[in-house]
C-alpha cells in the first residue's frame, strides 16, 4: 500500500510539473569515434516551465570493455546527468541562462556550474557564449595521490563554449560549437588544455520530429596530439 502511494505521489508530481511546461523534448543519439572505434548512445529528456526554469535528464550507454566497432551489443551504463537552469530574457535579443548539473558514473560525480549569454542577431542567426566550471569528485576508494598529474584525484576544468546557430524559414538548421578546456590534470598532448569542435545539421521534418547529424573534432587521448572525428546521428521529438 505504501509503495503504491509513493508511486502515485511521484506520478502526480510529474504530471503537475509537465502541465506547467512551455516546451519539452526527447533526444536520442548514437555516437562513433573514428580512431578509438568505440560506440556510445545517449537519451536526453527536457522540459522548460512557463517561469523559465528548465529541467533535463540524460542517460548514457556504451559498449562494454574495449571492443571496437561493436554497437548495440553488450551495452552497459556509462553515467547519468541531471541539469537545472533558468532562462532569463533580458530583452528581445539578449538571454542569460545560469545552470547547474550533476553527472555521475561508477568512478566519480561531477558538479557543473555554468552561465550562458545568448544574442539574437537576426531572426535566422544567433550567437552565444558560455563559461562552465566543472568539479569532479573521485570515488574515495580510487583516490591515489601518488599518481602524478592529478590523474587519480579530484579534478577541475574551466570550460569555455562559443555557439553559432543559423535557421532560416525552411526545414534546415545549423550549429557550430567551439570549446576550450583549461584543466588541472593532463588532458591532451601532455598538457592541461584541450579543445573540441562540433558541427550540427538538423532537418525539421515537421513541428515535432527533427533528425540530425553531427561531426566533431576531438582528442584521441591525453598523451599525444592525435585528433579524431566523432560522428553522431540522432532524432529529437518535441512534445509541446
Amino acid at each position: 500500500m505504501k509503495k503504491t502511494l509513493v508511486v502515485l505521489s511521484i506520478a502526480s508530481l510529474f504530471t503537475s510539473v509537465v502541465a506547467q511546461a512551455d516546451t519539452g523534448y526527447i533526444n536520442v543519439r548514437h555516437q562513433y569515434a573514428e580512431k578509438t572505434r568505440m560506440h556510445a548512445d545517449r537519451a536526453k529528456f527536457g522540459i522548460r516551465l512557463d517561469n523559465g526554469v528548465g529541467l533535463e535528464g540524460e542517460l548514457k550507454y556504451k559498449t562494454a570493455g574495449d571492443r571496437e566497432d561493436v554497437a548495440f551489443d553488450n551495452t552497459v551504463g556509462s553515467g547519468h546527468e541531471f541539469t537545472v537552469n533558468y532562462q532569463h530574457k533580458i530583452d528581445d535579443r539578449w538571454t542569460l541562462t545560469p545552470s547547474f548539473a550533476m553527472e555521475s558514473d561508477e568512478e566519480s560525480t561531477t558538479y557543473k556550474m555554468g552561465m550562458r549569454l545568448g544574442y539574437r542577431i537576426t531572426k535566422e542567426l544567433s550567437i552565444a557564449g558560455r563559461y562552465r566550471y566543472d568539479v569532479s569528485k573521485l570515488d574515495r576508494d580510487q583516490v591515489d595521490r601518488d599518481v602524478p598529474d592529478n590523474a587519480q584525484d579530484d579534478q577541475t576544468i574551466h570550460r569555455y563554449d562559443v555557439y553559432i546557430n543559423y535557421a532560416d524559414q525552411g526545414p534546415w538548421a545549423y550549429e557550430y560549437q567551439l570549446t576550450y578546456f583549461d584543466a588541472d590534470y593532463i588532458r591532451y598532448n601532455g598538457g592541461t588544455d584541450d579543445y573540441e569542435q562540433n558541427a550540427v545539421v538538423k532537418y525539421k521534418w515537421d513541428k515535432r520530429w527533427a533528425p540530425f547529424f553531427e561531426v566533431g573534432d576531438i582528442k584521441v587521448n591525453s598523451v599525444d596530439s592525435d585528433r579524431q572525428l566523432r560522428l553522431r546521428v540522432g532524432i529529437q521529438y518535441n512534445f509541446f
